[in-house]
């Protein structure tokens, strides 16, 4: 009788016992749950010196995971000292410089980084180019081959052949994506990016003026990124009357990937 009553409460006690597991260690840190210490140097179950935890893994009752570390702060905490990397991830994607991006389900993989490499392209041609007031006009159709963030920059030199009672011109810029070269403004009009009104006061009565804006966009690879031009007050937008070739005295359009 006395030994039923003993093995009954044997097995009721084995829910109230808190499992403690320590491997290569007989003094796992009190209050964890899993205690791994690598060198086995360590020597008591209350306290661990960083020299002792820096070859120790750890689960604490809180389910955070301790490399080298047995007081995590994160669900996998990782310290490390000297030339030991913290992490190595090595999915066949890795190389030099590459970073590490998640997609939105939280997915990581290496990418290489984005390039912020800026080309020109000059608007020049044979004669000079007028740019009438209210119609829309193309400056620039550019094929993109890699899906980014593009910042757009406009360097404009030209005249306006009139201004307004307030001695001003100006005109709207517009960035877009398009699945076409082609100068159709209705076709290309959905896919507007930015869009900016410039205003300028010539000196003297010249009409002459330059400036720089810049613009934002967001297009995908196997389309094109185009700017349009649509003068708004005076005009027309002149350019090319100094020289039609000559780079300096023409507009330019900068493209950066951001």
């Amino acid at each position: 009788m006395k030994k039923g009553f003993m093995f009954i409460f044997s097995l009721l006690s084995i829910g109230l016992c808190m499992a403690q597991v320590g491997i290569n260690t007989l003094a796992p840190l009190s209050g964890s749950v899993f205690h791994i210490d690598g060198a086995g140097d360590n020597t008591s179950s209350a306290s661990v010196t960083a020299a002792q935890a820096a070859n120790d893994v750890l689960i604490d009752a809180k389910g955070n995971i301790g490399a080298g570390t047995v007081t995590p702060t994160a669900k996998l905490h990782i310290a490390t000292t000297g030339t030991t990397p913290a992490m190595r991830i090595a999915d066949g994607t890795q190389g030099l410089n590459k970073i590490l991006r998640a997609d939105a389900s939280g997915n990581a993989s290496w990418i290489n980084p984005p390039t912020t490499d800026g080309v020109i392209y000059n608007i020049t041609g044979s004669t000079t180019t007028s740019y009438a007031n209210n119609v829309y006009n193309l400056l620039k159709a550019i094929q993109v081959t890699n899906t980014g963030n593009f910042l757009v920059t406009i360097r404009w030199w030209g005249i306006s052949s009139s201004l307004n009672t307030a001695k001003q011109t100006a005109a709207y810029f517009y960035v877009m994506q398009s699945s076409s070269a082609a100068n159709v403004w209705s076709t290309d009009s959905p896919g507007l990016q930015d869009q900016v009104e410039y205003y300028v006061m010539p000196p003297g009565d010249s009409g002459r003026f330059c400036f720089s804006t810049s613009l934002f966009a967001r297009v995908v690879a196997g389309t094109y990124l185009k700017v349009y031009i649509r003068v708004s007050i005076g005009g027309p937008w002149v350019i090319g009357t100094s020289s039609s070739t000559n780079t300096t005295w023409n507009p330019s359009i900068v493209v950066y990937r951001v």
